[in-house]
C-alpha cells in the first residue's frame, strides 16, 4: 500500500527532493514489512540525487538490512561508509553494534569478534550493550571461553555491566554445564554490591542445577530467592519439579507445586503440569500422571496444549500401556472411547497430539499384538472422519517420517504436516 501511495505521490510530481531524515523514515518502514528490495531502492534513489545520510539514516539502512537477516550486507555497507572521508564520522556506536546483532543472531561467532576487533580499531567505542550483545551470542553459541576476554576488554575501556550482562554470564556458564562458575559470578555480584540477583538469574542457576541434577544446591538456590523477596514463578516450579522427578523425590515434586503456587499467588500451568508427568513417568506412577489430566482439565484458568498430551501419551508408551496411549489420544482430540476426564471449559477445542508422538504410537501399536492393532485401526478411521486427521497406513515401524502425510484441522484451522 505504502509503495503504490508513492508511486502515484512521484508521478504528480509530489517528490522533488527528499530530505535524509524521510528517506531514512522510509527506509525504516520498508524495513519493518520485509521490503528490503525497496529499501535497497531507496538507499540508491539517495546516491543517485545526491542527498547526504546521517548517522541516523545509515542507523535505519543497517538496521532494515540486519532485521531482514541481511547482516553481510549491512556490514559491507558500514565498510564502504569508513571509506568515504565525508562519512566516516556518520558510522557509530549504535550502527556498529546492529551489525554485531545481525552475525550473533544467525551465531557467525567468527564475524562477530572480526567486527569487533574492527570496530576498535576504528576507534569505534563500545558500549554496555554492544558487549552484552556479544556475551549473549557466547552464550548461545556455547563459546563461553571468549566470554573472558571480553571482560577483561570491558575494565580496560572503563565499560561498566549491567544486570543484563550479569545475567547472560550466568546463563552462558550454566548452559555449558559450568555451575560452579555461575554460583562464582553470581557470589562476585553480589559482593559488589551494585545489583540484586532477580528471578531471571535465579532460574538460570536453577536450571543448571537440575541439568547436573544438583538437588540440594537447587533448593538452597531456592531458598535464598525467596529470602531475597524474589517470588519464584510457573517456570521456577517447572525446573524444581524437573529436578526434584529426576531424584526420585516425587512427593516432594507435587508438595513444593501446591505450596509455592499457594504461598505465592498463582496457578500452575501446562508446562508445570506437563514437568509433572514427565517425573510421575520416570518414576513409574502413570496412574498419578493420568489422574493429572483430570486435574488440569478441571481448572478453566489451565489451558492443556498439544505437548501435554504427547507427554502423556508417549509415558503411557515408555511404561508399555499402548492401549492407555490410544485413550489419551482419544481425549486430546475429544473422541469418545476413553476415561479421562472432560474438560470443564465448555469453549474449549481439541488441541490434538503432534505428528511425531502419533508415529510413534501408531508405530508401537503397529509393532504390537492383534488387539492392538484393530484398536489403532479403528481411532485412525475416527481420526481422519472426525476431525481431519490423516496418518498414512504406509507407515510401518522404522518407515520413518517421510511415509507420514498429514492435515490436521482443529477448530476450523488447518496445521500441515508431511
Amino acid at each position: 500500500l505504502l509503495s503504490e501511495l508513492m508511486k502515484r505521490y512521484r508521478q504528480r510530481g509530489g517528490f522533488v527532493k527528499l530530505s535524509a531524515p524521510t528517506y531514512g523514515s522510509m527506509i525504516k518502514a520498508y524495513g519493518q514489512a520485509g521490503d528490503v528490495h525497496r529499501v535497497q531502492e531507496l538507499w540508491a534513489e539517495m546516491q543517485e540525487k545526491g542527498v547526504k545520510p546521517t548517522s541516523i539514516t545509515l542507523g535505519c539502512l543497517t538496521e532494515a538490512l540486519v532485521v531482514n537477516n541481511k547482516a553481510q550486507e549491512a556490514w559491507d555497507l558500514v565498510r564502504q561508509q569508513m571509506e568515504d572521508e565525508e562519512r566516516r564520522g556518520c558510522i557509530n556506536t549504535v550502527i556498529y553494534s546492529t551489525v554485531l546483532k545481525g552475525f550473533a543472531v544467525t551465531r557467525c561467532m567468527e564475524k562477530v569478534f572480526i567486527v569487533y576487533e574492527e570496530m576498535r580499531a576504528s576507534g569505534i567505542p563500545c558500549n554496555t550493550i554492544t558487549y552484552n550483545t556479544m556475551l549473549d551470542a557466547c552464550t548461545k553459541s556455547y563459546a563461553m571461553g571468549r566470554a573472558s576476554k571480553l571482560l577483561e576488554d570491558m575494565a580496560e575501556t572503563c565499560v561498566e555491566p549491567d544486570i543484563i550482562t550479569y545475567s547472560t554470564i550466568i546463563k552462558g556458564y550454566c548452559v555449558e554445564g559450568d555451575v560452579d562458575r555461575a554460583f562464582h559470578v553470581l557470589a562476585e555480584m553480589k559482593k559488589d554490591g551494585k545489583f540484586k540477583p532477580d528471578e531471571i538469574m535465579y532460574n538460570s542457576i536453577l536450571d543448571g542445577c537440575a541439568k547436573q541434577h544438583r538437588v540440594d544446591e537447587a533448593l538452597k538456590v531456592l531458598d535464598e530467592m525467596r529470602a531475597s523477596g524474589i517470588s519464584p514463578s510457573n517456570y521456577t516450579l517447572s525446573i524444581l519439579v524437573k529436578v526434584l522427578g529426576h531424584a526420585r523425590r516425587l512427593p516432594q515434586a507435587f508438595e513444593m507445586v501446591e505450596s509455592l503456587s499457594k504461598q505465592h499467588g498463582f496457578r500452575p500451568n501446562v508446562q508445570v503440569y506437563t514437568c509433572l508427568v514427565q517425573a510421575c513417568v520416570h518414576n513409574r506412577q502413570l496412574e498419578k500422571a493420568l489422574s493429572l489430566h483430570d486435574t488440569m482439565v478441571a481448572d478453566v484458568g489451565c489451558a492443556v496444549d498439544d505437548k501435554f498430551y504427547a507427554v502423556l501419551a508417549r509415558g503411557c508408551l515408555q511404561m508399555r500401556q499402548p492401549l492407555k496411549a490410544l485413550e489419551v489420544v482419544r481425549a486430546a482430540y475429544q473422541l469418545p472411547g476413553h476415561g479421562l476426564a472432560a474438560s470443564a471449559r465448555r469453549d474449549r477445542r481439541p488441541v490434538g497430539v503432534d505428528a511425531k508422538a502419533l508415529e510413534e504410537i501408531a508405530s508401537k501399536l503397529q509393532a504390537a499384538g492383534r488387539e492392538e492393532r484393530e484398536e489403532w485401526s479403528k481411532l485412525s478411521g475416527e481420526l481422519e472422519k472426525s476431525c481431519g486427521v490423516r496418518v498414512s497406513s504406509e507407515c510401518s515401524p522404522g518407515a520413518g517420517r517421510d511415509a507420514w502425510r498429514r492435515h490436521t484441522v482443529v477448530g476450523g484451522r488447518g496445521r500441515g504436516g508431511q
